[in-house]
């Protein structure tokens, strides 16, 4: 059974996986509607969700807390209703080549 201390926050920059004991942050973005762009020192996940593309960022994330980021993406996605979500590191939009 995962963990019940997630829970999801809107901000006016979307949505946040927050868990209430740890104060772990993971901020979801919806690719097809808004730009992102990685920040090198944070954790970065994809997925492809029915007519989306997202991405997960940890929010200044500590070592100690980099163990919970599996959790707390699986219960989004058993929070939005799609367990069966893969959740890759590897980043679904296409690149541009240059040359």
């Amino acid at each position: 059974m995962l963990s019940s201390n997630f829970y999801l926050v809107q901000t006016e920059n979307g949505d946040v996986i927050r868990d209430a004991k740890s104060m772990l942050a993971i901020s979801v973005h919806h690719l097809n509607k808004d730009p992102f762009q990685p920040n090198p020192s944070e954790l970065q996940f994809y997925s492809r969700y029915p007519g989306d593309l997202l991405a997960f960022e940890t929010v200044n994330i500590k070592d100690y807390l980099r163990p919970m980021v599996a959790s707390a993406l699986l219960w989004y996605a058993q929070y939005i209703g799609y367990p069966e979500m893969n959740i890759s590191t590897e980043d679904p939009r296409p690149s541009l080549k240059v040359g």
